[in-house]
């Protein structure tokens, strides 16, 4: 188990092969957090018919609560919290995110009008912006670079634990309470009985919330890289500052925009094709929500976490074979291949080959799961990470979740002008913006390259002073 509390400011705990254990240890806690957090997400697209017919709102509406709400507060906080995790302790960053998104959670439980729904969902977007960048930054110190690959997909890996776990489990508890009369409940007062729901799955993060905050060391900063000099603040050696961070991304600006830009287009798919997948499946095809939180939860359970280690397994396995390019190699393609599979399900009539085409879109969006947060470690400096993780969800998540899912329900409401035809939104966001990524990733991939000697386990002090590290 990672050492205790009281043991925080050790770094002996994770440098011996029972540190590397705790270390394999804290990356499954994390993954743990990550799977709470798109379970959160993802049963409130669970919940878009009985929210819709209980709350009256439009596809449009509810597209501000699924994306705009959460993506608003998590980019905003994240780019504040980035600082923070460069200069704190990431551990009690990490403890305090999924104690406050699990709260905001159960308040949604007993939000009666769509304003109420939307605050709720903002809090919760403000908690969960402190788990990413100080996972990328902690996970960074935990493993060398020939080994974060499988650290960050074990990490990536909660995205479709949490998402199929929401559609098995969710799809299921959803259905069962949509179907029932209002409750009642004690100081509360009358609830819509699918509002449950809310309550049941925010108990688990503030129980993760504690054990994390009390069982899990903080790691020196930059003990896994050739340049020690660089773990700030603890020797204060390298700026820390904002300013600082900004020249230097500006003097990377290439690699930084290629990386935040092409995984930030596969996230905008991904979100928009699980956003609206349930929803094309019950219009188009004509399955219960029962049946679709069946189908898709197993896709994501299976399909998702394979994509993400075989990710991580070819990326290494290439990378040994004199490819040092490969993460990005591999991510380009699986863009392409989402794109393919993913349009090939919207567009299917076949209710069992669109299941089919989109089990295998979610295992190439699983693809590189763990090659983008591990990519980002080889250009950027230890006492950066936080904030470079966090200028990298600023982008994804307003791609992702500000833009993705709304677009599609634009282009439903206002292209299209009929909720049947979700498919058609679908498709041809599929095919716009996967090529698009695939291409910006395998413009910048020469920068990526491990073991090449201008990325950042060689940078001193002095580069990064003045006009920023050159890549």
């Amino acid at each position: 188990m990672p050492k205790s509390k009281k043991d925080n400011n050790s770094a002996a705990g994770y440098g011996s092969s029972d540190g590397q254990s705790s270390a394999n240890l804290v990356a499954f806690w994390l993954m743990l957090a990550y799977c709470l957090s798109f379970l959160d997400r993802q049963l409130l697209v669970l919940m878009i018919e009985p929210i819709q017919r209980d709350l009256g709102i439009s596809d449009t509406m509810f597209s501000l609560l699924h994306g705009a709400s959460f993506a608003l507060f998590y980019t905003i906080t994240g780019l504040f919290l980035g600082k923070i995790v460069d200069t704190k302790s990431r551990v009690k960053i990490i403890a305090f995110s999924v104690f406050l998104w699990s709260l905001a959670t159960a308040v949604s439980g007993i939000s009666r009008s769509f304003f109420q729904l939307f605050l709720a969902r903002m809090f919760v977007g403000v908690g969960e912006a402190g788990l990413s960048p100080a996972t990328y930054s902690l996970l960074g110190d935990l493993f060398d670079a020939k080994k974060r690959s499988l650290a960050f997909a074990i990490y990536g890996a909660g995205i479709y634990l949490g998402t199929g776990l929401a559609f098995l489990l969710g799809g299921k508890l959803v259905g069962y309470l949509s179907g029932l009369p209002p409750t009642d409940l004690p100081f509360l007062g009358e609830i819509y009985s699918w509002q449950i729901a809310f309550f049941v799955f925010a108990a688990p993060g503030i129980f993760l919330s504690i054990l994390f905050y009390f069982f899990v060391a903080e790691p020196v900063r930059g003990g896994q890289e050739n340049t020690a000099n660089l773990s700030a603040p603890a020797k204060e050696a390298a700026p820390v500052s904002f300013t600082a961070f900004l020249r230097h991304y500006r003097a990377n600006l290439t690699p930084y925009l290629g990386h935040n830009l092409g995984y930030g287009l596969h996230m905008m798919f991904s979100y928009s094709f699980l956003a609206w997948t349930p929803a094309m499946l019950m219009r188009v095809h004509g399955l219960e929500i029962g049946e679709v939180g069946l189908y898709i939860g197993l896709c994501l359970l299976i399909c998702g976490p394979g994509g993400s280690f075989a990710g991580a397994a070819l990326s290494n396995y290439f990378a040994k074979r004199g490819v040092s390019d490969a993460q990005l190699r591999i991510s380009a393609i699986g863009s392409l291949l989402l794109g393919l599979f993913g349009a090939l399900s919207a567009g299917l009539d076949d209710t069992q080959l669109s299941i089919a085409a989109a089990a295998a879109a979610i295992f190439f969006m699983g693809l590189p799961a763990g090659l983008n947060g591990a990519t980002l470690q080889t250009i950027t400096p230890p006492h950066f990470r936080g904030q470079a993780g966090a200028s990298f969800m600023l982008i994804g998540n307003i791609l992702g979740l500000g833009c993705g899912p709304l677009l599609v329900a634009l282009l439903t409401d206002y292209v299209f002008m009929d909720q049947s035809m979700v498919h058609y939104s679908l498709q041809v966001f599929a095919l716009t913006t996967m090529p698009l990524s695939a291409i910006l990733l395998w413009r910048v991939r020469r920068y990526f390259a491990i073991g090449n000697p201008a990325n950042n386990a060689d940078l001193t002090v002095a580069t990064i002073d003045g006009s920023g590290a050159q890549l």
